[in-house]
Parts: structure tokens; C-alpha cells; sequence
């Protein structure tokens, strides 16, 4: 009985998890900078690059690796938080799932 209870919420640990996916591709998140702005999403794709400025292109290659840098640490930030809730509460014990 125990082994159907445990295979039924991973089964919907798993349907959770693929509704969270699909719920990440449509968050937007941006980092931007006097020089560009960058869009990800929150699956950590980057979605849209606009160059702000571009009157020094060593300047600009800094700015552009640093927003890119920021916004999928902020995806990062957002997957994480997103995964843990689609899965909290549903094995306790389960290290870093409850």
C-alpha cells in the first residue's frame, strides 16, 4: 500500500515539476545597465538583447557579459524558488525536496 502511496506523489511531483517549467518560460526577468538590457526567461533562456549604447565596444562587451550574467542569476534565483515550491510538502523525507 505504502509503495502505490509513494508512487503516486511522484507522479505528481512530476506533473507539478512540468507544469513549473512551463510557468518559467513565461516569467521575464531583466538586468540592465547604461549600456544594454537583457530578457530571460525564467527556464535561464535569454530571450532579448537591446545594445543601449555604443560608443565603446570594450565598455559595452563588459556591460553585455555582466547583464547576461545578472539576469540568469536572477532565472536562477526564480527557478529554484518555483521547484522547491512545486515539490514542498510532498516527501518530507526526501532531503531538499520538503
Amino acid at each position: 500500500m505504502a509503495f502505490l502511496d509513494q508512487m503516486k506523489q511522484l507522479m505528481e511531483i512530476k506533473q507539478r515539476m512540468e507544469d513549473t517549467k512551463k510557468r518559467l518560460d513565461s516569467i521575464e526577468l531583466q538586468a540592465d545597465n547604461d549600456y544594454v538590457k537583457v530578457t530571460a526567461t525564467g527556464n535561464r533562456k535569454i530571450k532579448n538583447i537591446t545594445i543601449l549604447k555604443t560608443d565603446d565596444l570594450v565598455t559595452l562587451e563588459g556591460k553585455l557579459k555582466t547583464a547576461v550574467n545578472e539576469a540568469l542569476e536572477k532565472a536562477d534565483n526564480v527557478m529554484q524558488s518555483e521547484m522547491l515550491g512545486a515539490t514542498k510538502g510532498m516527501m518530507p523525507d526526501m532531503p531538499g525536496l520538503g
